[in-house]
């Protein structure tokens, strides 16, 4: 049953891309690569590092971690005592955001860090999708294929209930390729009280790569066709946040609510509120995927670089590293990234683009790397849901195609994701 699916899934892809290739003639993308680079490794750090951080810092905005369990009341009077009010604070995270009226961040963080009540002060940094977008007449990239989905497929198409959170713009709750996909989801922003609708178009667009309905005549289908989509909005229209809480907000959420995978095609200075969320994540035996960036260097981004976390790059359709793809040592796989067809929202949005495409369109970049990824692990871990990040991540390296310099390198880490060895 399953290789006749697959067989029919083939079929109606090439029809779709027929079909899409006839109809999109008109629009093209065009925005920069994203404006938000993040922390550097190795030689460069030194000299990086700082300017980085400092160019990403939130003016006057530092988030506060406190020690013992503490209220929203005891937040906001201890930000009375600095003559800052609280921009965002969470009980469950035992943190907020303090914001001076003057922006001299460097001095109030040293003072914060003194007080003992205080575990951890750090700034608020700006993080950001991480994509980049080309024109739709160019060469089509048959992303799914490169990775070897259909062949995974005939071993698994997904279990329904594994849920895949995807941690972003949100998504286009209406879309007729995701509408039947998705598991409720939740709006970090808004507290809950509007829907995690996409504004934007990069969650929409992730969220197809990553599990769209498949086999349903319509659009494209995803990396983990019967797997569950839960769409969290943690970044605005512009496809960034000037918010830590939200971003950790977001991981924890997916997590206590039942995702077993979480995709995050995002990307920013290393912080210790996120890194806590994520370290939660993985405690919790939640596989962590995350795009590498598309600085077109070795610079590391986070969550990408923290420990344990699947750090995707993009490869070309000629399995050669993309143009815009980071690197360095703390990479594990690579996945096709360069133009891959995929949804995005039915209705207007925001994404800041010459030219807008509503319903299909490509875009490139490392974000879109990372939810292939992201429904590979899925589909490994409806065969075998005792696996643990860690041999999730072992698993999947063990079993890459290696690419570049034999063995483990710093453009292709382990090498191309090689979905049907890593599902077996």
């Amino acid at each position: 049953m399953q290789k006749k699916m697959a067989k029919k899934i083939k079929a109606l892809q090439y029809f779709f891309k027929a079909t899409l290739l006839a109809s999109l003639v008109a629009p093209l993308f065009s925005c920069s690569r994203g404006n938000i680079v993040s922390v550097s490794e190795g030689s460069i750090k030194s000299g990086i590092t700082q300017k980085i951080s400092q160019a990403n810092q939130v003016s006057g905005q530092v988030v506060v971690k406190f020690r013992k369990t503490v209220n929203i009341p005891y937040m906001e009077q201890f930000a009375r005592q600095y003559n800052a009010r609280v921009r965002n604070a969470s009980a469950r995270l035992n943190s907020m955001i303090l914001e001076f009226p003057q922006a001299d961040t460097n001095s109030k963080l040293k003072t914060l860090s003194e007080n003992p009540v205080v575990e951890y002060a750090e700034p608020n940094y700006r993080y950001s999708v991480n994509f980049t977008v080309n024109d739709p007449k160019s060469k089509e990239q048959n992303g799914l294929a490169v990775a070897g989905l259909a062949k995974a497929w005939d071993i698994t198409m997904g279990d329904p209930k594994l849920v895949i959170a995807v941690i972003d713009t949100g998504a286009d709750l209406s879309h007729p390729d995701l509408k039947n996909k998705l598991v409720k989801g939740y709006n970090v922003i808004t507290r809950g009280e509007t829907p995690p609708m996409d504004d934007n178009g990069h969650g929409t667009h992730v969220s197809g790569i990553a599990a769209a309905q498949t086999d349903n005549k319509t659009g494209i289908a995803g990396a983990a066709p019967k797997c569950r989509i839960m769409p969290i909005k943690v970044l605005d229209e512009r496809g960034s946040s000037n918010d830590l809480l939200n971003i950790a907000l977001g991981i924890i959420w997916a997590v206590d609510n039942g995702a077993k995978v979480i995709n995050l095609s995002l990307g920013g200075p290393d912080s210790k509120t996120v890194r806590k969320a994520v370290e939660y994540a993985l405690y919790k035996n939640v596989v962590i995927v995350a795009a590498m960036g598309n600085d077109s260097e070795k610079v590391m981004k986070f969550p990408a670089g923290i420990p344990g976390v699947i750090s995707v790059g993009s490869v070309d359709f000629d399995k050669s590293r993309s143009s815009f793809s980071n690197w360095g040592e703390w990479i594990s796989v690579v996945a096709p990234g360069s133009m891959i067809m995929s949804t995005l929202p039915t209705k207007e949005f925001n994404m800041e683009f010459e030219g807008k495409s509503r319903n299909y369109d490509y875009l490139d970049g490392t974000s879109m790397a990372s939810p292939i990824v992201a429904g590979v692990v899925a589909l490994m871990l409806s065969r075998n849901p005792q696996m643990t990040p860690a041999e999730v991540k072992n698993k999947l390296e063990s079993t890459a195609t290696d690419l570049g310099k034999t063995g483990f390198d710093e453009e292709y880490g382990n090498g191309l994701i090689n979905a049907a060895r890593a599902v077996m």
